[in-house]
């Protein structure tokens, strides 16, 4: 029982996230950056999306 509560759990989760209709841009900036990033963003009145990865690691 409880693994097909946690299958249902999982499976409205990524049902859920896959409609939010969120498309990143393909413009990358590095944290050095962020000035850039931000006032680019506000010029084009878009959303300025941070994802913090270490690119030292696969």
């Amino acid at each position: 029982m409880k693994t097909y509560l946690l299958t249902a759990i999982i499976l409205a989760g990524i049902t859920g996230l896959s409609l939010a209709n969120l498309k990143i841009p393909r413009s990358v900036y590095q944290v050095e950056d962020m000035e850039e990033a931000m006032a680019t963003a506000t010029a084009k009145e878009k959303p300025l999306i941070f994802v913090f990865t270490d690119p030292g690691t696969t």
